[in-house]
């Protein structure tokens, strides 16, 4: 089958960048033909090995260091184009260029828009894929998803590990599980070997919800019994979260065990940052990462990488997986002692980490997911 991949948000780096990776590698191991469909121009950061269609309606719009304001007027001029995007993938569709279509990253906005484009009535099946659904969004996801209902082609698939989509009856919604983010090309065996010294690391998009202040002071304080250095990237694409992850370089800039990468990483730079880690650590303390599936730490998994991670961050994956801890934040000592205990236990855990990374990269696998979507 051929399988169209219609991607129109424009992506520093990151995961959006490997989760289209993902689509496209598992659809050619499962038989597949991917194709991507983007606006003109569209200014890929890997190259995915894979024919491409060009959209018409102008050029893919980005956010990334725009103000308020501009950040309005583009939201505007990127709705008005994708109503144009979508009408061009129902022509191509039409015409035959493929039998599918997933939108990897969608919101209610794309709903919102699709009922006023030709796509609605799309003689393929559409399959839009929601990371997550945050409550404020909710109500607005269920009334456009309730619209589209009549729309028999149109399949809305929510990754989600939580049970906040059942019973409600509407036929075209469809809940999948998010997948583990590996290695391109490199084999990794989720046998651990210890090694001098042991690194932990924080890594991905920053943003200061992300405490990392706060574990800074805590892994300072921290008296460990093995080597330890902290590796802290950080990718930054709003203005004021650049300034801070700066503030920290140069509050920490003596400090010989901590690493700091102010840079995006993409492809095999990404990958070798976070092989050449032990640890991933995930101080995230946002309410909306019990919602959406975080990306860190399903990379931790198909990196076959321990975590320490918010209560925030997907809760059932560790209820259900023994691959590490959930952090403490009631104060700087008690995180700081827990960063300890489990430092210095590590090497007595690594059978039961190995063990349950293994079972974990079985159930949210590569196959898994690009099965699910194509489920009807």
């Amino acid at each position: 089958m051929r399988v169209a991949i219609l991607e129109s948000i424009v992506m520093p780096a990151g995961h959006e960048v490997e989760f289209d990776r993902i689509l496209v590698d598992e659809l050619k191991q499962q038989g597949h033909k991917p194709i991507f469909f983007v606006p003109k121009n569209f200014p890929f950061k890997i190259n995915y090995k894979t024919d491409v269609e060009y959209l018409n309606g102008g050029e893919a719009i980005s956010y990334a260091g725009v103000g308020k304001l501009k950040k309005m007027w583009l939201s505007i001029l990127r709705e008005t184009r994708r109503l144009k995007w979508f009408d061009d993938a129902y022509e191509k569709a039409k015409q035959g260029l493929c039998d599918a279509i997933i939108i990897p990253t969608a919101s209610f906005r794309f709903l919102r828009m699709l009922k006023n484009s030709k796509l609605k009535n799309s003689p393929i099946s559409i399959y839009f894929i929601f990371h997550g659904i945050i409550p404020k969004e909710k109500n607005r996801f269920l009334k456009y998803a309730k619209i589209c209902e009549k729309y028999k082609n149109i399949n809305l698939k929510i990754m989600t590990l939580r049970e906040d989509f059942v019973n409600l009856n509407i036929k075209n919604i469809t809940t999948i599980l998010p997948p583990i983010y590996k290695p391109l090309n490199v084999n990794i065996s989720a046998q651990f070997k210890h090694k001098k010294p042991l690194k932990i690391g924080f890594f991905g998009q920053f943003r200061r919800e992300k405490n990392l202040g706060f574990f800074l002071e805590a892994f300072k304080k921290a008296k460990f019994q093995v080597e330890v250095k902290l590796v802290v990237q950080g990718a930054t694409t709003r203005v004021e979260d650049a300034k801070a992850f700066d503030a920290y370089m140069m509050e920490y800039k003596d400090c010989s065990d901590i690493e700091f990468l102010h840079k995006n990483l993409i492809g095999q730079e990404w990958q070798e940052a976070l092989l050449g880690i032990d640890v991933l650590i995930m101080p995230y303390a946002a309410e909306r990462y019990r919602y959406q599936s975080s990306a860190m730490l399903f990379t931790a998994i198909g990196f076959y990488k321990p975590v320490l991670i918010s209560p925030e961050i997907n809760p059932e994956v560790l209820q259900e997986f023994d691959i590490g801890e959930t952090l403490q934040f009631s104060s700087i000592d008690t995180f700081s002692k827990q960063l300890e205990e489990f430092i210095n236990n590590f090497a007595n855990n690594i059978d039961t980490y190995n063990k349950n990374l293994t079972l974990a990269n079985i159930k949210y696998s590569h196959e898994n997911l690009i099965k699910s979507i194509l489920a009807k």
